[in-house]
């Protein structure tokens, strides 16, 4: 391990076959959620930076659960984690039903899908034009 730990070059090292130049995310909420869904072994975390194609948000963080129960824990742990930052969603739907929980936290928006209704949505094809941050499952991330 080297000793720089900037975010930038931390998101390089975790980046892997991303469609184009992956996105330099600096926003400590991001990095707190997607340790969130790493502890609780969301599956595929990707980050999407729309920031360029939309004015409602500059984030999509996206996993998947592997059932409708790990949807709800992922989604329990991201608002645990973020709330150690004092952030808090200004709203979440689909918790009840754990299949798609999206929780709003302004310019980051969180997506947690069991794997069926992330395929059936498809938001990296819809916002295929996004900067795409593919993390992998197992890749240490960067401490914020």
């Amino acid at each position: 391990m080297t000793n720089d730990t900037s975010p930038t070059s931390l998101a390089h090292n975790v980046a892997s076959q991303t469609e184009r130049t992956p996105p330099n995310v600096e926003d400590r909420r991001v990095w707190k959620t997607l340790h969130a869904l790493q502890e609780k072994k969301g599956v595929a975390p990707i980050v999407l930076d729309i920031s360029e194609l939309t004015s409602f948000a500059d984030y999509f963080v996206i996993a998947t659960g592997t059932s409708s129960r790990h949807v709800q824990a992922l989604a329990d742990e991201v608002e645990k984690q973020l709330a150690t930052l004092k952030v808090y969603p200004r709203h979440i739907e689909g918790y009840a039903d754990g299949e798609w929980v999206l929780m709003d936290y302004g310019d980051v928006i969180v997506h947690v899908f069991t794997p069926e209704q992330r395929e059936f949505y498809g938001l990296e094809r819809l916002w295929s034009d996004a900067g795409k941050l593919v993390i992998r499952e197992d890749a240490p991330l960067p401490v914020m």
